[in-house]
């Protein structure tokens, strides 16, 4: 059995000094030898670094080394990747490496901690060995997050499902609960019966050579009173986040202004929600 780290830093690489958290080069050294004096490594391993941020700094050019990496992981005969990653911008990673590496062959799973791994109360080590269970006992490939939330067993999140994380909240969860299983203390794999998937509906893309900003999306997100910003002229979609209900304010002038702009640019438009988690309300084809 041979592993990859990929080390990108995130709260998992990063020490905690005087009310700051910044990440710190040797930590990812430190997480593998804490994790060694625990439960020993009974397998290889090599480390690759493509770069070191905290995930809230991510971008397009952080999301093209990180694709560029694994991509050039997947032809090399590993059985299987950990990527240590933070928690602010998990959801985009995971889901990223999903859609580029939809076909391939080993496990590849994300790994992040709600702190430093020093502090007491952080997940971070039992985040990593329920990643390192997981390739070696379950092996299922694909795209993987395994996370345990406080009091809870460790699961394991199937890459494009995992929830964008609550403000003040360290939990990770998906979307409908549906996780794909849980680890319990060292008890064997339980498959959540209620996980199901669907055929993909489009192939992998491969690792992209993305820009360091996307300049073509424009998201939006509703309050009351809200006062919507002026389009851009590099911007070809919306991504209108809805309230719970998966409804928006369709009575305010400032809506309606809005999406009379995005027809007469024709531009194409989606609603987000829990209930509907995508639903096209105006194409360049449709009428308001």
């Amino acid at each position: 059995m041979k592993l990859l780290f990929i080390f990108t830093g995130g709260t998992i690489g990063s020490t905690a000094h005087r009310g700051t958290i910044s990440t710190d080069t040797k930590k990812p050294y430190l997480l593998l030898e804490t994790y060694k004096s625990i439960y020993g490594l009974d397998f290889e391993y090599d480390v690759a670094e493509p770069y070191t941020a905290l995930s809230e700094n991510n971008t397009g050019d952080t999301l093209r080394l990180l694709m560029k990496s694994v991509g050039e992981a997947l032809r090399t005969g590993y059985d299987g990747i950990v990527v240590t990653h933070g928690t602010d911008t998990l959801q985009y990673s995971a889901a990223a490496l999903s859609y580029a590496f939809a076909d391939c062959k080993i496990p590849i799973c994300l790994v992040s901690s709600n702190y430093p791994i020093e502090k007491k109360k952080a997940n971070g080590i039992p985040n990593l060995r329920g990643a390192i269970r997981f390739i070696t006992e379950v092996g299922t490939p694909g795209v993987w997050v395994t996370y345990r939330n406080r009091n809870e067993n460790l699961r394991v999140h199937r890459g494009t499902r995992l929830q964008a994380s609550t403000t003040f909240s360290d939990r990770v969860e998906s979307v409908f609960d549906s996780y794909y299983g849980e680890f319990c203390d060292e008890e064997p794999f339980a498959y959540n019966q209620k996980y199901a998937e669907s055929p993909d509906a489009l192939p992998p893309f491969g690792a992209l050579q993305l820009p360091e900003s996307c300049r073509e999306i424009l998201v939006v997100e509703p309050y009351p009173g809200k006062v919507y910003p002026p389009i851009a002229e590099d911007v070809r979609y919306i991504l209108h986040a809805a309230y719970h209900s998966g409804t928006i304010n369709t009575e305010s002038g400032e809506t309606k202004r809005f999406f009379t702009e995005v027809q007469r640019r024709g531009l194409s438009a989606f609603l987000l929600s829990d209930n509907f988690p995508l639903i096209s309300v105006c194409r360049p084809e449709q009428n308001l």
